[in-house]
C-alpha cells in the first residue's frame, strides 16, 4: 500500500471506527462444478455428493465430522474438504502436525509450566494470559503439559486437573481429496491442529487454496492463514499469507491468487483496520507451484512458503469476511467500505462492492444504492455468473436478486422477493450459488410460490430449488431429501 493510501485510510479512522455489520457467515453450503452436474452439500458437518440432474445424494462423511465450506473442482472430478479427527493417541497425533506447530506447542507448554510453578493456578485453572491463543491451540498445549507433567508439576496442578485435561476431547484436522467417482478413495493432503476453512479449486482444477484458523487469535475476529497446494506435485501445502479475509480467489489462468489482508497481523478487532487488495503469483507457466521449504523445517513433516512475487493493488478497509473474485480483462470485484473526504459527523461509511481494473489501476463502485438497500450488508457473499455479466447476491431474510453489470437497473431481477423471506435479518441460512452457466440453487421458505401457489397452505418444509436467471422454477432439488437436511430453523 502506498503512503498516500495509508494516510487517507487513517484520516477516515479519525472520523469513525467502521465495523462491518455482516456478522458470521453460514457454515452450511452447497457448491457446484462448473457445468452444474456435480454438487457437494455440507449440512451440520455431514457431507454429501449431489447429482445435479436428479438431486440424489451420496453421503461422504457423517454429522459433525467436517469443516465449513468444502469444495468441488470445476471439472467435477474431485472434492476436497476438512475432516475433523478425534485424538485417540496423543503422541502419534502430535507427530502428524507441522513441525512449527509442534515446536510452538512444546515451547508454550514449557512457558506455562514455569508460570504454574511460579504463580500456581488461577481459580483452579491453568494460568493462561487473556486472549493469548485460540481455544484449539490452548487445548493442545494443555494436553502436552498433562502428558509430560512430572512429579513436581503434578503436585502443583493436582491429579484431578491432570486427569480432567487428559479426558477432554482433543481434535486434529485433515485436508482430504477424493475423486467424485470414487469418494472412498481418499488422499490426505495436510494435517493441522487448526480447523480448515473454505476449500477453493483453481479454474483448471489443478491447484487447491484453503485457509486455517489462526493460532494467535480468533479467526472470526482477525482472519485466516491462507495456503495453496498442488496434489499432482505431492508436496505439503505452502503458506501464501497469514491473516487474510475468507474471500480469496484464483486468477482465471490459475497462476495467481487474490486476497485481502490487514496492514498488520495483530490488531484490535473493534478499531478501524486499513488493509490491501493483494495479488500473488503462486505457479509458473507450467502450473508448478512457486514454493520453497521453510529453513530448518523438519524433513518428516516439511513445511513450505509460497515464494512468488506479490503486488498490493489498492488500499481498503479490512474485514475478515470480505470476498474478491476475478473477471476477464484483469478486473477484480471485491467488497469493502467507502467513505468520502472531507467527512462530517453526519456522514457514514458505506459498505459496497468495487471493481479494480488492473489495466488502469482505477477502482470504481459497482452496485447502485437500490441494490445495496436490498442486500442489507449481505452483498459480501456475491457471486459472478459464468459469463461474468451478472452478479448473484442474497438479500435480507434469505431473499435473492441478480444485478446485471453495465446495464440498466431494470435488467436486474429479484428472484425471491421480501414477501417470501424468512429467518433472521442476516446472513442467509444457505448462500445461493450458480449451478452451471444459467441456473441458480437457493433455499426457499415453506410459503414460497415455487413450492405452493396457495399462500394459505404452505409447503411442509423449506426446500432447495433450482431457478433460471428469470426466476422461473426449474426443479425442486431437495424433494426426496430427508427432513433433517432441510432443517434451517435455528
Amino acid at each position: 500500500m502506498t503512503k498516500k493510501n495509508l494516510i487517507v485510510l487513517l484520516l477516515i479512522a479519525l472520523y469513525a471506527a467502521i465495523i462491518f455489520t455482516a456478522g458470521c457467515v453460514p457454515e452450511d453450503s452447497l457448491q457446484w462444478s462448473q457445468d452444474g452436474s456435480i454438487g457437494i452439500y455440507s449440512k451440520g458437518g455431514a457431507l454429501y455428493l449431489v447429482d445435479g440432474e436428479s438431486g440424489s445424494l451420496t453421503q461422504i462423511e457423517p454429522n459433525e465430522s467436517t469443516c465449513p465450506w468444502p469444495g468441488v473442482s470445476p471439472n467435477g472430478d474431485y472434492l476436497a474438504y476438512g475432516k475433523i479427527v478425534k485424538v485417540t493417541d496423543f503422541n502419534n497425533a502430535l507427530k502428524l502436525l507441522p513441525q512449527s506447530q509442534v515446536d510452538q506447542i512444546r515451547t508454550n507448554a514449557e512457558l506455562l509450566k514455569q508460570r504454574i510453578l511460579a504463580e500456581g493456578l488461577k481459580n483452579d485453572e491453568l494460568p493462561w494470559p487473556k486472549d493469548s491463543f485460540n481455544e484449539q491451540f490452548i487445548s493442545w498445549v494443555n494436553r502436552f503439559l498433562a502428558e509430560n507433567s512430572g512429579t513436581i508439576l503434578d503436585e502443583k496442578i493436582g491429579p484431578e486437573l491432570v486427569k480432567k485435561i487428559k479426558e477432554e476431547e482433543l481434535y486434529y484436522f485433515q485436508l482430504v481429496l477424493s475423486p467424485t467417482a470414487e469418494p472412498d478413495n481418499k488422499k490426505i493432503l495436510a494435517t493441522n491442529s487448526q480447523k480448515f476453512w473454505r476449500v477453493v479449486f483453481s479454474p483448471d482444477s489443478g491447484l487447491i487454496a484453503f485457509s486455517t484458523d489462526r493460532i494467535g487469535g480468533d479467526s472470526f475476529e482477525v482472519g485466516f492463514d491462507l495456503f495453496v497446494c498442488s496434489p499432482a506435485e505431492n508436496i505439503p501445502p505452502a503458506l501464501v499469507e497469514p491473516a487474510v479475509s475468507i474471500g480469496y480467489n484464483f486468477r482465471p489462468d490459475s497462476r495467481a491468487i487474490v486476497y485481502m489482508k490487514p496492514e498488520k497481523e495483530n490488531f484490535d478487532k473493534d478499531d478501524f483496520v486499513p488493509g490491501s487488495l493483494v495479488k500473488k503469483e503462486i505457479a509458473d507457466s507450467d502450473g508448478k507451484l512457486l514454493v520453497s521449504p521453510v529453513e530448518g523445517a523438519d524433513k518428516a513433516v516439511p513445511e513450505y512458503n509460497c515464494t512468488g512475487p506479490s503486488e498490493e493493488l489498492c488500499g481498503l478497509c479490512y474485514y475478515q469476511w470480505m470476498f474478491a473474485e476475478y473477471a476477464p480483462g484483469g478486473r477484480i470485484f471485491f467488497s469493502s467500505m467507502e467513505m468520502k473526504l472531507p467527512s462530517s459527523k453526519l456522514d457514514e461509511g458505506k459498505q459496497t462492492l468495487f471493481c479494480y481494473d488492473s489495466l488502469t489501476g482505477a477502482v470504481s463502485e459497482v452496485l447502485p444504492q437500490a441494490v445495496l438497500d436490498f442486500t442489507q450488508s449481505n452483498f459480501y457473499l456475491f457471486s459472478l455468473s459464468d459469463d461474468y455479466k451478472k452478479i448473484l447476491f442474497p438479500g435480507n431474510k434469505n431473499t435473492l436478486g441478480i444485478y446485471t453489470l453495465g446495464g440498466d437497473i431494470d435488467l436486474s431481477k429479484v428472484l425471491v422477493n421480501p414477501g417470501e423471506g424468512f429467518g433472521d435479518d442476516s446472513p442467509p441460512k444457505l448462500v445461493p450459488e450458480w449451478k452451471g452457466p444459467d441456473e441458480i440453487s437457493c433455499l426457499v421458505s415453506e410459503k414460497s410460490h415455487f413450492l405452493n401457489q396457495d399462500p394459505n397452505a404452505p409447503h411442509r418444509r423449506k426446500e432447495i430449488v433450482i431457478l433460471d436467471t428469470d426466476g422461473n422454477l426449474k426443479q425442486v432439488l431437495s424433494k426426496d431429501w430427508p427432513d433433517e437436511l432441510l432443517d434451517f430453523n435455528n
